[in-house]
């Protein structure tokens, strides 16, 4: 993907999409037959990265936006 230049609104979404893509990868990378076990016992943790990268995003779109640093919360 490269990276948007242009404007902070596709910036930050550019980011969104790249911490949700690295979730996914992440979920995805536990073999098939373990994904149920893994996905219950770490679906808190999953949920609050979900919920990490869209408030941090949602902060980065917002008017009076500052410098939001990027999520650090991370699976493994």
């Amino acid at each position: 993907m490269t990276p948007f230049r242009g404007t902070t609104r596709a910036h930050a979404i550019e980011e969104l999409l790249r911490e949700l893509s690295d979730l996914l990868a992440a979920c995805y990378s536990v073999p098939e037959t373990e994904q149920e076990v893994s996905w219950a016992a770490d679906a808190d943790r999953i949920t609050g990265h979900v919920a990490l990268a869209l408030a941090t995003a949602r902060a980065r779109l917002s008017p009076d936006a500052r410098a939001v640093p990027a999520p650090t919360l991370h699976l493994r």
